[in-house]
């Protein structure tokens, strides 16, 4: 199912809150909103780019799947979110895949729509490279997470990552593993330990972290 979206339906995407009410209402009419059902695939690595997606709600995961069939989870693009990628080429190929998490709603462009769209408009372009530095950010920290040789190091790591952004961090056991290379057992086996340590209290689907400055020690260790 699809229709058209409002402006003040892309107020918060994070591409076009800096837009003024008169940009939005010229942008809204070029954005078709989307359901997805949780798991369908939105994009498949090695397609070529010919939309970009913002999300309205709900959550899509960006991965790349190994050879031998292993996922790795790159990003987790929540609410206002989007995929925008290089506005500098007409022609652009996905360099990952995208899936949805849970029941979404996205906004829909055309890739040569968000071209012009970007190239026309300066706010734009710099809320790009706003979003493109923190994405850098986000896989620095995901370099750093996969990096530790230890599995309790690396849970540690990404626990403390994402409580910095979120109170509680709602994530399956089956999704930290994908994001961290290991096997879902691995996981539920250290958040145990945690748990057992009074660290983190498991409330599925979310983790809350009890004892922040003794995580912090952990990876010290």
């Amino acid at each position: 199912m699809s229709s058209r979206i409002t402006p003040d339906m892309i107020q918060n995407i994070s591409l076009f809150r800096d837009l003024s009410l008169k940009e939005k209402q010229a942008i809204a009419p070029t954005i078709i909103r989307k359901i997805f059902e949780k798991n369908k695939v939105i994009s498949t690595a090695g397609e070529s780019c010919r939309e970009i997606f913002f999300v309205l709600s709900g959550r899509v995961k960006i991965f790349r799947t190994s050879l031998n069939g292993r996922e790795q989870i790159l990003e987790i693009l929540g609410s206002g979110d989007t995929c925008a990628c290089n506005p500098g080429a007409t022609q652009w190929s996905c360099s990952s895949s995208a899936q949805a998490m849970s029941d979404c709603e996205l906004g829909i462009v055309s890739r040569s729509q968000y071209v012009q769209m970007v190239k026309s408009n300066s706010t734009l372009a710099q809320a790009l490279t706003r979003i493109f530095a923190q994405r850098l950010c986000r896989m620095s920290s995901l370099v750093e997470e996969v990096s530790l040789d230890a599995p309790e190091k690396r849970l540690i790591k990404f626990l403390l990552n994402m409580s910095e952004s979120v109170p509680g961090i709602s994530f399956t056991h089956e999704e930290i593993a994908q994001r961290l290379g290991l096997v879902r057992e691995t996981v539920t086996r250290h958040l145990k330990k945690l748990k057992d340590k009074a660290l983190v209290d498991l409330k599925p689907p979310r983790i809350l972290i009890c004892d922040k400055e003794a995580l912090e020690k952990q990876l010290l260790k």
